[in-house]
């Protein structure tokens, strides 16, 4: 199994244009110092999204690891420094079925498994599509109203 991509998606609905407003806090927020975090919501929000791609005839894990330390996740351990991480084992049987991915999602964070043999027909942007249309589909919500954003994060999960 090979990572293809560790995404940062933002979406939004077309018909609602908070541009402005977006703009208008976001200046606000510079000069206060201030961060806040996005929340999920049917007019936007954020998701991430990790992309692995299996050889031809390999099976997806039996077991997802998650490794967290206290009250945070593994994405925010301070660098250079040492931390105590906790990790736990979950059993992987509850992948859910799209097309040609089996998804295992928490919260906000989506991991796809991806068949080699899918994906050398398709560019990243076509996987990203397909599991977009996924992930309004399951919320109820029409994929043709949304708009998204991709861009690479680097993570250690």
């Amino acid at each position: 199994m090979k990572l293809m991509d560790s995404l940062e998606i933002f979406y939004r609905r077309k018909d609602k244009d908070t541009r402005d407003l977006e703009r208008k806090i976001r200046e606000i927020l510079r000069e206060t110092g201030i961060t806040l975090d996005v929340v999920n919501s049917e007019s936007a929000g954020r998701i991430f999204l990790r992309i692995n791609v299996l050889e031809d005839q390999e099976q997806i894990p039996s077991f997802i690891l998650k490794a967290l330390i206290p009250e945070t996740d593994a994405t925010r351990l301070p660098l250079g420094e040492w931390a105590t991480l906790n990790v736990f084992v979950e059993e992987a049987s509850y992948l859910e079925d799209y097309d040609y991915m089996k998804i295992h999602s928490d919260g906000n964070r989506y991991t796809l498994y991806v068949p080699y043999s899918a994906v050398k027909s398709k560019n990243r942007d076509e996987v990203v599509a397909d599991f977009m249309k996924y992930f309004f589909e399951t919320k109820g919500w029409d994929p043709g109203n949304y708009e998204f954003f991709v861009q690479e994060v680097d993570s250690i999960i």
